[in-house]
């Protein structure tokens, strides 16, 4: 009886996933383009920092429990903190649910701070509205000297 139904239905149980799965990735590129992310982490004009392929997460709440694992872009512009999801991570609402999709003016950055642990050097962004990310870069002194070289133009 159970084989019966599983052959009757087993181009059901093999198109259905691929199928939901086309279904999210289509919404979640909809949902970008509309409210006008990128899906390609492509770099903006005039980066005096850029590293590809780093690591970070935003810290506090449910979103401290995820994250990206070389899986980020992160730029720094005279006048803005880039932090952008390469892809695919860019797919299936990730960075919207874990928070790893920033645009981020210098002006709002109240300190970075270093921070050791389990896992290596990472920094960690605080912001004026209290939100903090953490970032673990390749270049975390050229990340701060651009930082803070941008904060004197």
């Amino acid at each position: 009886m159970i084989d019966a139904f599983v052959e009757r239905h087993a181009l059901f149980f093999v198109f259905f996933p691929l199928v939901w799965i086309g279904a999210i990735v289509t919404a979640s590129v909809v949902f970008r383009r509309h409210r006008g992310k990128r899906i390609f982490a492509t770099s903006p004009d005039g980066c005096i920092f850029e590293e590809n392929r780093t690591s970070g997460r935003e810290l506090g709440g449910i979103r401290a429990l995820g994250g990206a694992s070389n899986a980020l872009k992160v730029c720094v512009t005279r006048d803005t903190l880039y932090v952008l999801p390469c892809f695919p991570f860019s797919l299936m609402f990730m960075p919207e649910i874990w928070g790893l999709d920033h645009e981020i003016k210098l002006r709002r950055i109240q300190t970075i701070e270093d921070r050791s642990g389990l896992f290596g050097h990472s920094l960690v962004v605080h912001l004026a509205d209290d939100k903090r990310i953490e970032l673990r870069l390749r270049d975390p002194d050229g990340f701060q000297h651009a930082i803070q070289a941008a904060g004197r133009t």
